[in-house]
């Protein structure tokens, strides 16, 4: 019985701490709070590290995962570098969308073909730019800071599209914030979510040219 209210107990709080971060719009205090954690996140020109994805699909009642590495430039955009299950690279940049496989052969790839996949890139990519601005032009921007301490442990930032069209692709992108992007969740408009975990974050002065690490 004890441990049936423990197990209650958990989940209700569970809940609560899930419903916070969807219930408290960014305000200007709060903008100014994550406007310094983005400033001191990037505070170089590139980061790299290790990524894990995992794609939940409902219908299958399954999950796929994939890992790799990660390069993120504040001018230059994205490089995922896949490793398992297959090896690919791809580069999500101003200049467009290029994947490369393991045979070496690129073709570009339209924005329409996995719109999820750019989103996600072209958001993270403002996020690491500390390009609010442009975050607050295309969502509406929900907030929860987590403190231990009295020190803010980690932010978590919930973005929700503005546009109709794109809600029903992408339900919304939660973000965990701390002095690098942890862990990003992107739940389609079919409920179902794909989870990016980011580790092993090296800072990186700023290249000419943006090659995977």
């Amino acid at each position: 019985m004890k441990l049936f209210l423990f197990l209650v107990l958990f989940m209700s709080m569970a809940s609560v701490a899930m419903a916070s971060v969807f219930d408290h719009p960014m305000d200007a205090t709060s903008k100014q709070v994550l406007t310094h954690v983005l400033t001191q996140m990037n505070r170089y020109g590139s980061v790299t590290g290790d990524f894990k994805q995992t794609k939940s699909i409902k219908k299958l009642n399954r999950d796929f995962v994939s890992t790799g590495t990660f390069r993120i430039s504040k001018t230059s955009g994205i490089v995922w570098k896949t490793q398992k299950p297959f090896p690919s690279e791809m580069t999500v940049s101003d200049a467009g969308i290029t994947e490369r496989n393991a045979s070496g052969q690129v073709r570009t790839i339209s924005t329409k073909d996995n719109p999820v996949f750019v989103q996600i890139s072209t958001t993270i990519q403002a996020l690491f730019s500390g390009n609010i601005t442009e975050l607050e032009n295309r969502f509406d921007i929900y907030y929860e800071k987590i403190v231990y301490g009295g020190v803010i442990s980690y932010l978590k930032i919930r973005l929700v599209p503005r546009e109709a069209s794109v809600r029903k692709v992408i339900a919304n992108i939660v973000m965990e914030l701390s002095e690098n992007l942890d862990k990003v969740v992107i739940t389609d408009g079919e409920g179902s979510p794909v989870v990016y975990e980011f580790t092993n974050h090296q800072s990186l002065i700023e290249s000419d040219s943006l090659k995977a690490p």
